[in-house]
Order: C-alpha cells, then structure tokens, then sequence
C-alpha cells in the first residue's frame, strides 16, 4: 500500500506541476535564484492541488486512504529519498500526540493560522544546528469525509468539527544551508 500511495502522490504532484506550467505567464525576466519563502510557498501550492485532486476523485473509491495519511505518508517518504525540504500535518489538538506542535515555532505558527486562517505565518528556526525558513499554512476540513472522519474518530478531542473549520496546519521547512 506504501508504494501505491507514493506512486499516487507522485502522479498528483506531477499532474499539479504540469497544470502550473501550462497556465504559468510569460517569460519575463530569468531568475537566478527563489526565495526560501517562494519555495514554501510552491511546496504548499502542489499540498493543495494535490489534496483537492484526491478530495474530488480518488478518496471516493473504497479503501482508499484519507488525504491526511496520505499526506504524511508522503511527507516521511520524500526524506527518505533526499530531499533538502520538509512537510509535515501538525494540530494544536491531534488525535494521535505525534502529530502535534514539535517545536515551539510549530506551536507559535499553528495558534496564528487557527486564530487567522486565511494568512500564513513565516519563520526561521534552528533544529539540529541548522537553519530552516518555516512556514505554517491552515489546514482546514474541506470535505464533510474530514468532518465526519474527525468528529466520528473516539480518540478525537474535538467532535464538534464543521466544514471550513482549522484542523491543524502544513508546515514546511527549507533548509537555509546546504
């Protein structure tokens, strides 16, 4: 199941990729180099498509997993083929305590976008010596499947969830060193 998940995450982050550079503008002015910032922001942007992707197709067949598995799945499976970048799904409120706040720019960035969702929150933190750009984005329950998987899940400290609400956040982390 692990490879047909990172099979269907690479297939959707392609298909997302692709839409981009078909409606990118024109060329118009060459780029010598993207900001860490630009860079968590473009990560984001294929998270998103790609959840959006799954929501309205592939989480209506049976047995398939929820985007949120999904999405951590992936997250743990890009470091384990090198990437410089990280992702990850945190909550203020888990169900499962891992996917809480692990350090405290997490914990920061995720009362911000709870309490303003529709603005991101940015930083820079330091973790195992290294410097990291951290941004922090809403994750909010867009489908009733996460409403009702959240309200309906007995290890859920929140039951009163409704469409729109901020579940958590995706926080993405770029190295400022290499």
């Amino acid at each position: 199941m692990k490879s047909k998940t990172l099979n269907l995450t690479l297939a959707l982050s392609a298909l997302a990729l692709t839409a981009w550079a078909v409606a990118a503008p024109e060329k118009t002015h060459l780029a010598r180099s993207v900001s860490t910032r630009k860079m968590a922001d473009s990560v984001h942007a294929v998270i998103a498509a790609d959840q959006r992707v799954y929501a309205e197709t592939v989480a209506r067949l049976a047995g398939a997993p929820g985007h949120a598995e999904l999405l951590r799945d992936a997250g743990r499976s890009i470091q384990t083929h090198g990437a410089e970048f990280s992702y990850a799904l945190r909550s203020l409120q888990p169900i499962a305590a891992h996917n809480g706040p692990q350090t405290e720019a997490e914990q920061t960035g995720l009362a911000f976008v709870a309490a303003n969702p529709r603005d991101n929150y940015y930083t820079e933190e330091e973790l195992g010596g290294r410097s990291y750009f951290t941004a922090i984005y809403a994750e909010r329950a867009t489908a009733a499947a996460c409403v009702d998987c959240h309200n309906a899940n007995p290890r859920s400290p929140r039951r009163d969830l409704k469409l729109g609400d901020v579940l958590g956040g995706i926080v993405v982390r770029v190295p400022l060193e290499f």
